[in-house]
């Protein structure tokens, strides 16, 4: 069924189409102006937006998953009595309220649960390490913790008895078909005894049979945190971002705005992890506000979001670039006219880490549809820039949403504008950048910078250029730049160069330790099936060095070469960096190195005279 609301009843503002509109020089904004609103938003929280999608869409579906639909009526009502089951076990406002679940409607409930009774989310990966684990419960002392029974021995092994939590146990057996059904119970066994010993407990289906059908009044303030969101993980312990109810409000008004999304009348994937702060606002979040039907997705593998797609017939997928190359493998060898064809109709989004031209193109070919690229970090809520669906462009990360503005700042003075036309870190401003990070002032400091007119902007530590249309493309990380010897070089310039190589299938370009030049540039690679003749294999090395001599500064050559069957990465496919900077035991025959005489070094005269 169709409902035709527009835009304006949600945001109570001029037309979309005026809303939208902007000029180039706005979109390109460089100085530390105040940003001009065009949009009106809610001056609400996040448990009211749902209160009022369920008003107005009381009976259109809310989601699907694994075959059973609730209406907008029926998940505000287990969102009441879960609310109220989490205040008779002791949540209070301004509480922490720790979530380790995967996708499924259980996150969902408790999600907004929690933020009706003006608590805070911790969102925590169900697959944490037991330090990750400790290290949460050590910054947020929560009141409750919702996690799966499976997950019951390695929560026990990182709380160690030491503390003791309320703890909310959610099965997922009931979704599963005999046969997982029979392997659930068996796993579920192994679990029991740790699930006796926690001290205050329940499962979901008690608390939703027991609490009451209301939860406490409670009305949060806007400004009031509702999520605490971990981050940093890739590149140390990790930290705390706090995000209000209008900063995550903000957010989803201006991606319905700069997308178009009609209210009441999307379907949308929730195929990212909703604990990543970019699956929790473009698979949870955004759709709330704009009334949209989500279909939550708990893994996401290629099969099963095939199914889906030619099931439901989404408008709105939101994927990764790790999930969009997997599809394309899929396809390549089992093509699938019905997918093709729906994904096609569908508007497909990126993010969480760059998209390559090469993985995009290969997506189109297949699909016949453009993906739009977009960009942000956590501490954005996420987004802050995205291609416009009509007019994406390769490698871009698009324009910037409404009332976002961005500066460049020079790289080695950061207090002054990079140089136009030059790459500079960028800044960005809006309302939706965070409020720093949950008792780490220090770290605060170095995210954020408040102007003289009050306004937060976010130093990103990404390397970008913006061109003459207001779009702009990263180049690297700051924190991923190489210092060899005072010269900077940028992984992802060496990296390009690799990967244009037939037999190198991913690389990532790393810098370590080194006494005498402060950093060497490492090349990790992952070669393609080995070729026929062993003799090329085995001059690979050599070959991707004479390349990049040929295309990069003696400087920027790998002095090492290191081949390994994968990457490390992230469960939204970001490479784990810092796992390949420590150094190696030893050389290996997989990792080699030039000879002292090689042309790869940086010659004495250029450490002495470079630019730095």
């Amino acid at each position: 069924m169709k409902h035709s609301v527009s835009m304006m009843d949600l945001f109570g503002s001029t037309s979309l189409a005026k809303r939208i509109r902007r000029s180039n020089g706005d979109a390109a904004a460089r100085d530390y102006g105040r940003a001009r609103h065009r949009l009106q938003y809610p001056t609400t929280s996040l448990g009211c937006m749902l209160d009022q999608s369920a008003g107005r869409f009381s009976d259109a579906p809310a989601m699907t998953y694994l075959g059973t639909t609730c209406t907008y009526g029926n998940l505000l009502n287990q969102v009441n009595r879960i609310a109220g089951g989490f205040a008779a076990m002791g949540v209070r406002r301004n509480d922490c309220v720790m979530l380790t679940l995967p996708n499924c409607p259980e996150s969902i409930v408790a999600f907004f649960a929690a933020q009706k009774l003006g608590a805070r989310v911790v969102n925590v990966r169900p697959v944490s390490g037991l330090d990750d684990l400790r290290h949460m419960w050590r910054l947020t002392a929560p009141r409750l913790v919702v996690a799966l029974d499976l997950q019951s021995p390695e929560l026990a092994r990182a709380n160690d008895g030491r503390d003791r939590y309320c703890w909310l146990w959610v099965s997922l057996k009931a979704y599963q078909g005999v046969i997982k059904r029979m392997g659930y119970r068996w796993k579920l066994r192994q679990s029991r005894q740790h699930l006796a010993e926690q001290h205050c407990q329940a499962t979901w289906a008690q608390l939703m049979a027991e609490a009451p059908p209301r939860p406490p009044t409670v009305a949060p303030d806007p400004e009031d945190v509702a999520v605490l969101q971990p981050t940093g993980g890739t590149t140390g312990a990790p930290k705390l971002a706090r995000i209000t109810h209008r900063n995550l409000l903000a957010n989803a008004v201006q991606i319905a705005v700069h997308l178009g999304l009609q209210p009441g009348q999307e379907r949308i994937v929730g195929l990212l992890p909703m604990f990543h702060v970019y699956g929790l606002q473009t698979g949870l979040i955004g759709p709330i506000f704009a009334a949209a039907h989500i279909l939550p997705v708990t893994r996401p593998r290629a099969p099963e979001l095939i199914a889906l797609v030619r099931e439901h017939q989404p408008t709105v997928i939101p994927l990764v670039p790790a999930l969009i190359d997997a599809l394309s493998s899929r396809l390549e060898h089992n093509p699938d006219s019905q997918f093709a064809e729906a994904a096609a109709r569908a508007l497909v989004t990126s993010g969480a880490a760059l998209l390559s031209s090469a993985i995009a193109q290969r997506f189109e070919r297949l699909i016949g549809t453009r993906i739009v690229q977009g960009y942000g970090l956590t501490e954005a809520s996420p987004v802050t820039h995205l291609n416009p669906p009509h007019a994406p462009r390769d490698e871009s990360i698009g324009l910037l949403l409404p009332d976002t503005i961005a500066r460049l700042a020079d790289l080695d003075h950061a207090d002054q504008d990079a140089p136009p036309g030059e790459p500079g870190e960028l800044w960005v401003s809006g309302p939706q950048i965070f409020h720093g990070y949950q008792d780490n002032p220090d770290a605060t400091r170095q995210a954020l910078h408040i102007d003289a007119d009050g306004a937060r902007w976010l130093r990103t530590a990404d390397i970008a250029t913006v061109d003459d249309d207001g779009y702009y493309r990263i180049i690297d990380r700051c924190k991923d730049m190489i210092n060899r010897g005072g010269f900077k070089v940028i992984p992802a310039k060496v990296e390009a160069v690799l990967r244009s190589h037939a037999q190198v299938d991913d690389v990532t370009v790393v810098g370590r330790g080194d006494e005498v030049r402060t950093e060497r540039v490492v090349a990790v690679i992952v070669r393609k099936p080995a070729p026929d003749d062993e003799q090329a294999s085995e001059s690979l090395p050599d070959a991707l060095r004479a390349l990049c001599r040929a295309h990069l500064a003696p400087y920027e050559v790998p002095e090492v070469f290191e081949f390994v069957d994968t990457l490390p990465r992230s469960a939204l496919g970001k490479v784990l960096r810092r796992e390949l900077r420590a150094p190696k035991a030893a050389p290996t025959a997989d990792a080699t190195e030039p000879s002292a005489q090689s042309d790869g070094d940086v010659p004495a005269q250029q450490d002495q005279n470079g630019d730095r």
